[in-house]
């Protein structure tokens, strides 16, 4: 299950990152780390952005790269 399979408010952790060490770098320098709770907030209308909810804020990223985020539910 990635990001993008989470319904609105649904918490899971992360249970693994992309294969790609540039983009692991930047996710963590966001708060996006293993076993860390996220919760969908919003998703954007056309295939946009999608909002998440982690360590008491709003983080957005694009679709592609929520695909690439392994979670699982709590």
């Amino acid at each position: 299950m990635t990001l993008v399979d989470l319904s609105k408010n649904q918490v899971a952790k992360i249970s693994a990152l992309p294969l790609d060490e540039t983009l692991t770098a930047q996710l963590l320098e966001q708060g996006f780390s293993l076993r860390t709770e996220v919760a969908l907030a919003h998703k954007a209308p056309f295939n946009g952005p999608l909002a998440f909810k982690l360590h008491n804020t709003k983080i957005s990223i694009q679709r592609s790269i929520a695909e690439q985020i392994q979670v699982a539910c709590v």
